[in-house]
């Protein structure tokens, strides 16, 4: 996936901000990378909002904050710290799912003492977390750093929001198809191991002149004495490389009772 690039030339703001948005929403290209456009959502950050720093952090399944992308080496190992100690804007976004300001970090704030000493000696003055969600759903947060200490402009709130809503939206769209190509290759893997199998046992039923129940059976018992998956061995039975064997007479049952 080819990103347009927002740092590259000075087009109106107007049109840099569209850019941003067709980028963004456009996740089921074939060859979508997920580290890319997550740094991307960064650089139209910085050069959007006017801040200095940015990052984006994605929960994983089990509800844990994962940093994926950040704008440079100082936001990124900020961000970490920040993971580390379990304390800063981004975690209480990613929780309340509301958007949360810190201005003036020189200011105490006994909710992240720790990442306001930190972000400060970074040099930040100001961060800012919008959650990334859809409806009630949040699946992670875009941080914001800033040298200056005042807060964001009510425009670059409203835009941060609908950078991170958007991004939100295109990844758990992204996330939704994978999944139904997932399940329909399940589907289709299913159906024509079936197939095979269905093959296999009418093959062995005519060889032996037994009915396709008890092929299927004789069949399934072999897979199991082999350590070996019955689609495999039905496979291998349909093309001819595979075959069971002979069942035991009952003379031959009585000799090896003797």
């Amino acid at each position: 996936m080819t990103g347009t690039g927002a740092l590259t030339g000075r087009a109106p703001r107007e049109q840099r901000v569209a850019e941003a948005f067709v980028y963004l929403a456009d996740t089921l290209v074939e060859d979508f990378d997920l580290p890319e456009f997550l740094h991307e959502l960064t650089t139209y950050c910085i050069d959007l909002l006017d801040v200095d720093g940015a990052g984006v952090m994605l929960a994983d399944e089990d509800g844990r904050m994962r940093l994926l992308a950040s704008s440079d080496e100082t936001a990124r190992l900020l961000e970490l710290f920040e993971i580390d100690g379990d304390q800063g804007p981004c975690l209480t976004a990613y929780r309340t799912g509301e958007a949360v300001e810190h201005c003036h970090l020189a200011t105490h704030d006994p909710r992240w003492s720790l990442f306001a000493a930190r972000a400060h000696r970074d040099g930040y003055r100001s961060a800012h977390a919008t959650p990334m969600r859809l409806r009630g759903q949040v699946i992670g947060v875009v941080n914001l750093f800033s040298r200056s200490p005042d807060p964001l402009s009510s425009a670059h709130q409203k835009l941060a929001r609908a950078l991170a809503d958007v991004a939100a939206i295109a990844l758990l769209q992204h996330r939704a198809v994978n999944i139904q190509r997932t399940l329909a290759e399940q589907l289709q893997t299913a159906f024509t191991t079936r197939l095979d199998i269905e093959q296999a046992k009418g093959l062995l039923a005519e060889r032996h002149g037994i009915d396709p129940n008890e092929a299927f059976q004789r069949m399934r018992s072999h897979a199991r004495n082999t350590n070996r998956k019955l689609s495999e061995l039905a496979v291998d039975i349909t093309s001819g490389t595979a075959t069971l064997p002979d069942p035991a007479t009952p003379a031959d049952r009585r000799r090896d009772r003797q």
